[in-house]
């Protein structure tokens, strides 16, 4: 398995200095987040030239993309707004192309919606995860969607039954194994079940309180057993990336430091693999 890093963490960065960054600091690879809020990400920021010297710097530095990350939610109610995240989506497939994401590129953005309302909007994920997965079949990209903690998929059997119901190998899960250990799973049995849907990762950190809030963290400062996780994704044959992320909460602080961040996710992640004798590569 290998390491990389996501960029939602860098807002402020543009990608041309994150690729030597994490390149120096030791990572695999890079998913490059494509959001209006991350300085110069957007497709149409991107002109011919820059796309060549990215993807000229990813070589480079012997970086590989795991995905590319869209902000934003697939469970959309309004059609129109749906609509223009397809076209978003097939514009994103092409900058990942341009990067050298050749074969089937995974990208992923938030299922959405409110755990509460599950049972209103369960049907209504199909058709849009299924929209999603038809682009796929003939753009040549999975979907993965990410569950999220208090979204309408948040815990392992939803997210086997939406999969299941859109039935498509162009329809997968966007696994961060945080969502579902604040969701009361195990990191090793959430693994077990999910790891066959599972197109694409994030792991960061979290800590639960008796009222049951949570806080999320960089990875190593929380409670979430990264070496459960990563001995359980080896032992199920996994052997692409494990991809750190660093939320909003954390990353939206004044006192956030982007590099120092990098660098400590990189160390504790690099730990458990070393704990849980999983060699890299």
């Amino acid at each position: 398995m290998k390491i990389a890093y996501g960029t939602y963490a860098m807002p402020e960065t543009p990608l041309e200095e994150v690729i030597s960054l994490l390149s120096s600091i030791g990572y695999d690879g890079i998913e490059v987040c494509i959001s209006p809020r991350h300085v110069g990400s957007m497709p149409a920021d991107v002109d011919a030239s820059r796309r060549r010297n990215l993807r000229a710097l990813l070589e480079g530095h012997d970086l590989g993309i795991p995905a590319l990350f869209m902000t934003g939610h697939m469970l959309n109610e309004d059609d129109s707004e749906h609509q223009s995240n397809l076209e978003h989506t097939r514009r994103t497939v092409q900058f990942a192309r341009d990067l050298g994401m050749q074969e089937n590129p995974v990208l992923s953005m938030g299922i959405g919606g409110k755990t509460d309302r599950w049972l209103d909007v369960r049907d209504l994920a199909v058709s849009r995860f299924a929209d999603f997965a038809e682009l796929g079949k003939a753009e040549g990209f999975i979907m993965a969607g990410e569950a999220h903690c208090g979204a309408a998929v948040d815990r392992s059997e939803r997210a086997l039954w939406l999969v299941d119901s859109v039935n498509s190998p162009h329809a997968r899960l966007h696994f961060d194994i945080v969502h579902f250990y604040l969701s009361g799973e195990k990191e090793d049995e959430a693994v077990h079940r999910l790891l066959p849907i599972t197109a694409h990762t994030h792991i960061t950190d979290a800590r639960k309180h008796p009222d049951r809030s949570f806080d999320l963290l960089l990875l190593g400062d929380g409670d979430l057993d990264a070496t459960a996780y990563v001995a359980a994704m080896n032992e199920g044959g996994w052997n692409s990336y494990i991809t750190l992320e660093v939320s909003a909460r954390v990353w939206g602080r004044d006192d956030y430091d982007p590099v120092s961040a990098a660098q400590y996710s990189y160390e504790s992640l690099s730990s458990a693999f070393t704990a849980a004798a999983v060699p890299r590569g």
